[in-house]
């Protein structure tokens, strides 16, 4: 497999798992409206979900390089 085939195959598993932190942070924000964890669990996905985009955003120009 060459290194960009590499590069697109985790590009898309980080996707899916970027995909699945929102789904957690969203459901958490759902559960826990009425609560004080509500702030807790769900203020830092934005955040997490930034860092993973910025990681498969280097991923992916190395590839093309």
């Amino acid at each position: 497999m060459n290194k960009s085939k590499k590069a697109e195959i985790t590009v898309c598993v980080i996707a899916v798992l970027t995909f699945v932190i929102g789904l957690v942070g969203h459901l958490a924000g759902a559960s826990y409206a009425n609560s004080d964890a509500f702030g807790i669990i769900a203020a830092p996905i934005p955040l997490i979900v930034g860092i993973i985009a910025f990681v498969s955003y280097k991923i992916a120009a190395a590839a093309e390089s």
